[in-house]
């Protein structure tokens, strides 16, 4: 019975699926210590990394792209987003475009600060040492907080095997929603 709780409340943190799924992969290996060593290793990484660049909505290569091993059927993907400085623009995410993914999404303020916004919540300025999620589909808009100094995410999703298309545009919006 707990590990069928675990294996539920892992399935439903992860947005990986039902269960079952997740029960299926305790069974099959994988366990609570595996999946803390998994956690820690994954906030390790995301505190600890830091590379210097800029290219607006552009991320750099994948710095892991592989099957999670604890739950069968679903990859992992990590990388460096960099957000280069509004200079004159808009420090808002109203009338921004903006985006969504099709995986539970994990993103780490590295460097600097950014304005995000979830769906119809309230903008929230993220600081470096800061984090956020995002559940598969779920819109997103985000600006870099500053006029002149970069920012910096890792981000980490969790998806269905093969998928491709990590990130779908969203249209451009008006006022967020008060």
């Amino acid at each position: 019975m707990r590990t069928r709780l675990l294996a539920s409340a892992r399935a439903e943190a992860f947005g990986l699926g039902t269960a079952e799924d997740a029960e299926s992969a305790e069974n099959a290996g994988g366990g609570v210590r595996e999946f803390s060593v998994f956690r820690g290793l994954l906030i390790g990484a995301c505190g600890a990394l830091g590379v210097a660049g800029s290219a607006w909505a552009q991320p750099a290569p994948p710095l892991i792209n592989e099957p999670v091993a604890i739950a069968p059927g679903f990859d992992a993907h990590m990388q460096i987003v960099n957000i280069p400085p509004v200079g004159d623009g808009p420090l808002t995410t109203a009338g921004q475009r903006g985006h969504r993914h099709p995986a539970s999404t994990y993103a780490y303020v590295s460097k600097g600060a950014v304005i995000n916004r979830l769906g119809d919540q309230p903008e929230k300025r993220i600081e470096a040492g800061q984090a956020w999620s995002e559940t598969p589909g779920q819109p997103h808009y985000i600006v870099n907080a500053s006029r002149t100094e970069p920012a910096q995410l890792v981000v980490v999703q969790i998806a269905r095997a093969g998928t491709t298309a990590m990130t779908e545009p969203m249209p451009q919006t008006k006022e967020p929603a008060k």
